[in-house]
């Protein structure tokens, strides 16, 4: 087999470089659009023949149907970007109502590329190629545009994730990075990826300036870099050529479905747009509060574009996570979650996200466990390598007992999004759950070296050092995750629990009572009055909360079977019936790892 390759094409004073997809003029480089350079790209490789016009249509827009003045277009970019004069044909002559000739003389510099891998044997030869995309950086001293530069980012995450060889870190990885002395080869190294995407913008007016390069994380080397000037209203043509180059500068084949969802659109409307990306940047936040503002800017986006599908997932899974933080009652938020991720998927069948928000809700509130992992399954087979569909499905699998399974799909989770607290919260959890409490505890000290205001670590923390019988421990857990949360019910539920077990009865009731107190106003879980029962010895009492969330669907309920704070009512048939109700005891037996 013949493994060389063409590594320059080399005219006049011009090169164009084939691993980073660029045209030089000795080591300047000359900025083109894809569609204009992949012109000129077909009129070098065919040189000396007349290329049909035709045929440079179906070869440069494959799956789109433009008017010749396109064309011509870019044989005009070409000339002037050349240095051709109207009268001169040193490189490109019209064939009148044919099509063009490419006349210069041109050199073919070779290299010797890598043996193909087999087909199949993408894990093993690592063909698997990760990146970070950073958040762009304004160059502008007024804060108007923070959003923005978050959202661009996050557009070309979601663009880049549809590509199966390619692992993007998701925008909960890259948020932290903001900052504009930040070092994109050494932000790579932390991130674990080959290579970092980073970008600076500076609007004026109507108009935007786009500069952005491809970094090797290994040594800092650029890869590809480029510059854009466009109206704002047309920002979708930049992120189409960022992604196209980004895909090229990777060496990259893309079939032609990739092609598409690469540089596919969702929505044509700037505003909807903008609404979007600030929906994004709240619920990345993870609180109540950021949870609530991204529904208010999901619901604004697609008052202005009803088709924009990913807004529709983008308000399912604020009310899928709002539940669990303490936000709202599950029977009202879970059912409007389904609803959205039900429109997403009736505009794009193949949105991967919608699959993976169905899923939650099909677990979390339905307890169809079947249908939930069908949901999952088909998320992960459309986009391989999206983290969020890897961690609910993990979590999921832990509710059902399915621990080694659970364990290996959280783990995939981390290896594509390891800086995310939810995930390595929810891998300790599962931890927890096989009774694996001091490993739990080690992890979750992990976490929270990375953030330590993260509230959700310090309360699965808490619930591991309570088992390990470290009462004073876990109440210091607990009280820094009531004081960070706002006194959070889940935080308060587990304060209570080890103030029960450790003696201090009258303490845990006064929380106790605060939930029935609240209880009358408005929704609160029966699931944390049930844990304080607990602690307390009193099954009766906690059983009968735990069949109040029934109702609701009380988001808590999926780990009945699992959570070792009930092992005392496992004998008890009210809470067997429970366990029926929510479709655990159609699960896998529980096996625990007591190592």
């Amino acid at each position: 087999m013949n493994n060389r390759e063409v590594a320059f094409y080399e005219f006049g004073p011009f090169r164009i470089d084939m691993r980073r997809y660029l045209l030089l003029r000795g080591d300047e480089h000359i900025p083109l659009s894809p569609k204009t350079l992949k012109t000129l790209l077909v009129l070098v490789e065919r040189r000396g023949s007349v290329v049909k016009k035709d045929e440079l249509l179906a070869v440069i827009w494959p799956d789109s149907f433009v008017e010749e003045s396109n064309l011509a277009q870019n044989v005009f970019v070409l000339r002037k970007v050349l240095g051709e004069e109207k009268s001169e044909h040193r490189y490109i002559v019209t064939v009148p109502g044919v099509g063009y000739r490419f006349v210069a003389p041109v050199s073919e510099v070779e290299r010797v590329a890598p043996p193909r891998a087999a087909p199949g044997a993408l894990e093993e030869t690592g063909a698997v190629i990760s990146i970070a995309v950073l958040p762009f950086k304004s160059l502008s001293e007024e804060g108007g545009d923070a959003f923005l530069g978050m959202g661009l980012a996050d557009a070309l995450i979601t663009r880049l994730s549809n590509l199966k060889r390619v692992a993007v870190r998701p925008t909960t990885s890259v948020m932290r990075y903001g900052e504009k002395t930040n070092d994109p080869a050494a932000i790579g190294r932390e991130l674990n990826v080959g290579s970092v995407l980073d970008g600076i913008f500076q609007r004026g007016g109507d108009q935007i300036r786009v500069s952005v390069q491809l970094v090797r994380a290994s040594d800092g080397a650029t890869l590809w870099a480029a510059k854009f000037d466009e109206s704002f209203t047309n920002i979708f043509a930049i992120q189409d050529s960022i992604s196209e180059q980004v895909a090229v500068a990777l060496a990259l084949k893309l079939s032609g479905e990739e092609q598409s969802r690469l540089t596919k659109n969702y929505t044509e409307n700037t505003d909807a747009f903008l609404l979007y990306i600030r929906g994004r940047y709240f619920w990345n936040l993870r609180t109540v509060e950021g949870l609530q503002k991204a529904i208010v800017y999901a619901r604004q986006a697609i008052a202005l574009d009803p088709t924009y599908a990913p807004a529709y997932v983008g308000m399912a899974d604020s009310y899928n996570l709002l539940p669990g933080y303490g936000g709202h009652a599950p029977h009202e938020s879970f059912p409007r979650a389904k609803a959205a991720a039900m429109q997403a998927l009736e505009i794009d069948e193949a949105l991967a996200e919608a699959y993976t928000s169905l899923g939650f809700v099909n677990y979390r509130y339905e307890w169809n466990w079947t249908e939930a992992e069908r949901s999952f399954r088909r998320s992960i087979e459309l986009k391989p390598n999206y983290a969020t569909a890897h961690h609910w499905y993990g979590e999921s699998l832990a509710a059902a007992a399915r621990f080694d399974e659970s364990l290996a799909m959280l783990t995939r989770a981390r290896e594509l999004d390891p800086l995310s607290l939810p995930i390595n919260t929810d891998y300790a959890q599962t931890l927890f759950f096989t009774r694996r409490f001091v490993e739990c505890e080690a992890h979750l000290r992990e976490t929270l070296e990375m953030d330590e205001r993260f509230v959700r670590a310090h309360i699965v923390r808490g619930t591991a050092l309570e088992q390990m019988g470290k009462y004073e421990e876990a109440a210091a857990a607990f009280e820094r995750a009531a004081e960070l949360s706002g006194r959070n019910p889940f935080a308060l539920s587990g304060l209570a629990h080890v103030y029960a077990l450790a003696g201090k009865r009258r303490a845990a009731r006064e929380i106790l009572k605060h939930f029935e107190d609240a209880a009358r106003e408005r929704y609160v879980s029966g699931y944390n009055r049930a844990v304080v029962h607990i602690g307390l010895g009193e099954k009766e009492k906690a059983i009968a909360a735990l069949e109040q969330g029934v109702p609701s669907r009380d988001v808590r309920l999926v780990w009945l079977d699992v959570n070792p704070r009930f092992d005392s009512l496992r004998d008890e048939p009210r809470f067997t019936d429970l366990l029926r109700i929510v479709g655990l005891r159609s699960q896998r037996p529980r096996r625990f790892d007591n190592s």
